[in-house]
């Protein structure tokens, strides 16, 4: 999409030659580079190829693909969490042991002599191993890190011997410990594979030259006889843009240690230094960190009490409406609308515009979400996180006359339905039978814009084999953007567009499907499904706000849910056993699985069901938990 470049200074080269790290950048630079992201958070980027360390974190099978047309399927990144992550790095003798290791070895004069900037010499005793090896920048043409406390592009070169890769890997270790384990580490490669060959793939075997031989190498280093100079204005822009590294990693995992740690680099960084954002002081910042890990808990009360103190702050105000878009308790067009108004009131409240852009994608208002997502992708002064994240919702959205049209600046809430209230207050309700079929007359037929994807048409299913006569075995929940299909399937049994004639093939159709709801709740919410249960709490609050009480009249709703119970479906198959053994009706509500023991049940239907009957009928957990009980008790 063709973009008008902005003057900015932030675009200029500094005369110094060293380039900012994480600065503001034109969005076309950031719409070139590749990107490791870690839950929400930007580890690392290139800006002219692919990543290099980074590879060592992930598998070949924990790739994502997507289908960008009928007959495409691309490579979009790939996706795991830290704990994997952290084990491939085990392996390969890079732990957090030899990573402070490597840190101490490093003498305090030379840490100041390749600093980037004067406050960071001040700072040559405090700095750890996530610090001093914390590369920020890759150049893929030159395959060095570029630094962003100290000049790792020199150290390397001093060093040689793959120097580059191991001490990023030391960072990416370090990095990793700091959080839980089951957060998310996405490497994006979108933006490389939109040009290349169907089927061709970035991923490289990544091995680190001698890595235990770097701690000596480091030793015996010595100072840079060249140190880096910058003008007052860049060491400004350098301090604010680290105080931003430092205060994004103090995250509600955070343990006392690196608190303290990270509390004496904010109060150095910040003595000369305005305070970075709207999102000021360390309660705000904290409730701000809780919300983006998708925790709500208790946030409403603390917000209460700092409002007595400070009185309603834009900040508070933000808070407060994104604290209910995670909880799912109110319609998110209602949100969006709240948080559009707070965006447009507070210009450097950049948070606020990237959660309206999620809550109008949530709401089905692509229009307005592309608005917001546009303003920020060309704002240089906003996170580059968030504009990452802009540029994504961009690419993912479909352009339209009306893509810059700001939306409706009514802030009033819509009122929830009675519907809505209901099944937020009845959480758990006891419905039919489970092993009724589901009602045909709440089913929608199958429409056009489904039929190319799911239906069959009139043709017999065979069963994928018969159901395992045992539950399987515990089911380590996948996340279900990078859900991988079971042994016995692939994906050459049904090519992108045809219509699934049998089992086997519906089987792939549903992992497709929940793949990309997977990517849409990442970019909606800002949260990272993993098959189970939690998720479809998750996406259940979702379709009681958005789908409750409304018509399935429209292909577009129905092609929605549809999605959904194709994650349930998926759920089903990987922590139950069960097995699709009828997809022969042409409504796809019908199409049945059998679990172990003959229990047999309609997932799409389930969904269709509730999104129809609403209170009246049991929530898609309840009925979850029902299946899984009348397995191990027929297992008993």
């Amino acid at each position: 999409m063709a973009r008008k470049r902005r003057n900015t200074k932030s675009n200029s080269r500094p005369p110094s030659g060293i380039t900012r790290p994480f600065m503001g950048v034109s969005s076309d630079i950031l719409r070139a580079s590749t990107s490791l992201w870690l839950g929400e958070r930007v580890i690392v980027r290139c800006v002219d190829g692919a990543l290099g360390a980074e590879y060592a974190l992930f598998d070949p099978a924990e790739i994502v693909l997507r289908a960008t047309d009928p007959v495409t399927v691309r490579e979009t990144g790939y996706l795991t969490t830290t704990g994997q992550a952290i084990e491939h790095l085990n392996r390969a003798g890079i732990t957090v042991e030899f990573a402070k290791k490597a840190a101490n070895a490093i003498a305090p004069e030379v840490i100041a002599s390749y600093a980037r900037g004067l406050a960071i010499r001040s700072l040559a005793s405090r700095l750890g191993p996530q610090e001093l090896f914390d590369g920020g920048i890759f150049g893929a043409a030159s395959q060095t890190y570029q630094g962003t406390w100290l000049c790792l592009g020199s150290i390397a070169a001093a060093l040689g011997g793959g120097a580059a890769f191991t001490m990023q890997a030391l960072h990416l270790a370090m990095t990793l410990s700091e959080v839980a384990d089951d957060t998310t580490l996405q490497l994006a490669t979108t933006n490389i594979t939109r040009s290349t060959r169907s089927g061709e793939r970035t991923y490289r075997r990544i091995t680190f030259e001698s890595p235990h031989d770097l701690p000596a190498r480091l030793r015996a280093l010595q100072p840079n006889p060249s140190p880096a100079e910058v003008d007052r204005q860049e060491e400004g822009e350098l301090r604010e843009a680290l105080l931003a590294r430092v205060r994004e990693r103090a995250t509600v995992h955070a343990t006392a240690a690196l608190r303290e740690h990270l509390g004496e680099l904010d109060d150095a960084l910040a003595g000369t230094v305005r305070q970075a954002g709207p999102i000021d002081g360390p309660e705000l910042r904290a409730i701000e960190q809780q919300l983006g890990g998708g925790d709500a808990l208790g946030v409403a009360e603390r917000l209460d009490f700092l409002e007595r103190r400070h009185g309603p702050l834009r900040a508070i105000r933000y808070l407060r409406a994104r604290a209910a878009f995670v909880r799912g308790d109110e319609p998110p067009r209602a949100i969006a609308q709240t948080l559009s108004a707070i965006a447009d009131e507070a210009a450097g409240l950049h948070a606020a515009g990237l959660v309206a852009a999620r809550a109008w994608l949530a709401a089905g208002e692509e229009t307005h979400a592309r608005y917001f997502a546009h303003r920020l992708a060309d704002d240089s002064s906003a996170p580059e996180s968030a504009r990452l994240v802009a540029l994504e919702i961009l690419e993912e959205t479909t352009l339209t006359t009306r893509s810059n049209a700001p939306p409706p600046a009514s802030t009033k809430p819509l009122p929830v339905t009675h519907a809505q209230q209901e099944i937020g207050d009845n959480a758990i309700q006891v419905g039919p039978a489970l092993d009724a079929a589901p009602p045909g007359a709440s089913l929608p037929p199958v429409g056009p814009p489904i039929a190319s994807a799911i239906a069959a048409e009139g043709v017999a299913g065979l069963p994928m084999g018969s159901p395992q006569s045992n539950p399987p075995v515990r089911y380590d929940a996948e996340l279900v953007e990078a859900l991988t299909l079971p042994s016995e399937t692939s994906e050459e049994e049904l090519g992108y567009g045809e219509t699934p004639l049998t089992p086997s093939q519906a089987r792939v159709a549903m992992t497709r499907l929940a793949r990309t709801l997977g990517r849409d709740y990442r970019l909606w919410y800002g949260v990272t499904l993993r098959c189970n249960l939690l998720a479809l709490d998750i996406v259940q609050r979702h379709l009681a706000q958005r789908y409750v009480g409304t018509s399935l009249a429209d292909t577009k709703t129905t092609s929605e849910l549809l999605r959904h119970g194709a994650l349930l479906s998926e759920i089903i198959a990987r922590s139950l056993g069960g097995a699709w053994v009828d997809v022969r009706p042409t409504e796809c509500g019908y199409w049945a699985m059998l679990l172990p023991h003959a229990t047999r049940c309609w997932p799409i239907g389930r969904v269709y069901r509730f999104a129809t009957l609403g209170p009246r009928d049991r929530d898609l957990v309840a009925y979850y938990v029902d299946l899984e009980k009348r397995a191990r008790g027929r297992q008993a």
